[in-house]
């Protein structure tokens, strides 16, 4: 029996809901996020939008960038799977290698409702740098301006963020990563001093690869062997040379790295260079080798990655301290090629996995290096660039195994009140840490509970750390000025239509909404009333009394079962 009742005169209309130019929004990936693709190359690039009010259905498109060689795979309009309970939409897109603007587009039945548009993704490499001065440059070519040149490549990206020379390892904690054109003074995150030769192999790699490149640099001016393995065996640990590193560095900047950049990014390759302190300190060819195995074993553990990619150059050339003439070291350069297996698989020291890198001692002269025959300058920072490029060729990204970007936090959203909604976390348990911040940059903290309230036009995002020790970000979510039709409203109880309290989210209906009377309740309409929803779902009673109008699209009685 159907429990819709007519008392007096009854009008129904249905009218088609009408939406206008509702804002959809991509929330994520931002602008200039590259994304490490496989080895076939290709990557699933996770897409999060968020919606103002009602939508059916939401289309994506990647466009391939014009660029004077063509690149990337343009696709067709892709139909998105989309919660009809929120205003949040979490989706992948898969891409072949290149540089891509994101469109997306939304509809409610046949009616357009919005279009966004992101610049500049990319689905290419990630590379993360270690070492010595070398790797980062350093501080004092820095105060002599000696950066090393831009990127010209629009595609080649680093974030221009430094962690701090006093930062312990324990308190480091990333912000939400904002990636630009690598430019000759930014330092490249977490810790490198300049653009150094890394714009200049990004030109390099871009060109060849035909797809984007993006940089991090973990390395520390200075740093031998022994404070690299000390630090990476106890996060505690002051290893001291030059200095007195703080508490778990200088590998800590590689691994937080590897949790945090490599989680949000993946990660192609270590680009290891570094072993002119230990040419200084005369270390010998067993104990660097030991421990360079050591070091590389401990970022595989970190990074649960057993496969992760290290290309090591050889590199020793040192002059200054006791040295009174720039040399090299062939005890290390031996060690190195140890662990390449450049001397036999069947050595001691040897690890699978590794890949050669530039032997750049014999890259010397006056307009090569500083005055000190050590560090490089001017041409010699391209040179140094150029020599990388040679290594990082086609059998090197064949046989290297990369690590793919992992799964981002997933936000589902609910009516909390008449003026906000309710963003809550999923499967809470998977994560040792959670941080809800209201700052773009995700550095300060207000709530470490699984779920947060938005008033209307606030904004949040959560970080969390997994199992595995990686840091996640999701993107910055944030509630409309208006969700009527977003989230379904249902009786909470039996009461007059026009009573805000009767109804979840605390409002009464519109035509926008789809709303449902849940069984036992009993719903009226007072005489002269209209009653506004876009469906109406009965399962339990609705009383209608004198001059009463129904404004909805449908209505979806009761069961005659029930």
């Amino acid at each position: 029996m159907r429990h819709l009742y007519f008392f007096s005169l009854l009008f129904i209309y249905l009218l088609a809901t009408q939406l206008g130019m509702a804002q959809i929004k991509i929330r994520y990936p931002e602008s200039r996020f590259v994304f490490q693709r496989n080895n076939n190359n290709q990557a699933e690039v996770p897409v999060v939008l968020q919606f103002d009010k009602p939508v059916q259905k939401i289309e994506i498109q990647a466009i391939a960038r014009s660029m004077s060689t063509p690149q990337g795979t343009s696709t067709d309009w892709i139909t998105v799977q989309k919660n009809s309970q929120s205003n949040t939409c979490y989706t992948k897109i898969t891409l072949s290698g290149g540089w891509y603007d994101l469109v997306v587009r939304a509809f409610d039945g046949l009616t357009f409702i919005g279009i966004d548009t992101l610049k500049r993704v990319g689905v290419g490499e990630v590379f993360i740098v270690a070492g010595q001065s070398n790797a980062t440059g350093d501080n004092e070519l820095r105060n002599q301006n000696i950066f090393g040149p831009s990127a010209t490549d629009d595609r080649v990206e680093t974030i221009n963020y430094f962690n701090g020379e006093s930062t312990t390892y324990g308190a480091t904690k990333y912000p939400y990563p904002v990636i630009s054109q690598i430019d000759s003074t930014f330092r490249l995150a977490p810790f490198g001093n300049s653009a150094w030769c890394w714009g200049v192999l990004g030109d390099s790699l871009a060109k060849k690869l035909n797809v984007p490149i993006l940089f991090f640099n973990a390395g520390w001016s200075g740093s031998g062997i022994s404070s690299w393995v000390s630090s990476a065996e106890d996060s505690t640990a002051t290893p001291s040379e030059f200095i007195t590193y703080p508490r778990g560095l200088p590998y800590g900047n590689l691994r937080s790295s590897l949790r945090f950049y490599t989680a949000q990014f993946g990660l192609r390759a270590i680009l290891w260079h570094q072993g002119e302190t230990d040419n200084l300190y005369q270390t010998d060819r067993d104990t660097y080798g030991k421990k360079l195995k050591r070091l590389i074993e401990k970022s595989r553990e970190h990074s649960n990655a057993p496969n992760l990619a290290w290309v090591v150059a050889r590199a020793t050339r040192f002059r200054g301290l006791s040295i009174q003439a720039s040399r090299v070291w062939q005890p290390v350069i031996d060690a190195q090629n140890d662990v390449l297996g450049i001397n036999g698989q069947g050595q001691a020291n040897y690890l699978p996995n590794t890949f050669i890198g530039p032997a750049t001692d014999s890259l010397i002269g006056p307009s090569i290096r500083t005055i000190d025959s050590v560090h490089f300058q001017g041409k010699g920072i391209v040179k140094l660039a150029q020599a990388w490029n040679m290594y990082l060729d086609s059998h090197f990204f064949s046989a290297s195994t990369p690590i793919l970007s992992t799964a981002l936090p997933l936000i589902g959203s609910a009516c909390a009140s008449i003026t906000s909604l309710k963003f809550t976390l999923s499967n809470p348990t998977l994560y040792s840490m959670i941080e809800w911040s209201n700052d773009p940059l995700a550095k300060q903290v207000f709530s470490k509970n699984t779920s947060v309230n938005l008033s209307q036009n606030q904004f949040a995002r959560v970080r969390v750390k997994d199992a595995q020790d990686r840091e996640l970000f999701s993107p910055l979510l944030y509630t409309p000025n208006n969700f009527a039709g977003l989230y379904p409203l249902e009786s909470t109880q039996s009461g007059y239509w026009h009573d805000t309290s009767i109804w979840s989210c605390g409002r009464i209906p519109t035509t926008l909404d789809e709303v449902t009377i849940l069984k036992d309740h009993e719903i009226v309409v007072g005489t002269g009333l209209s009653a506004q929803f876009k469906k109406l779902n009965l399962l339990g009673n609705l009383y209608l009394f004198g001059d009463t109008h129904l404004f909805s699209n449908k209505v979806v009685p009761k069961s005659p079962k029930e």
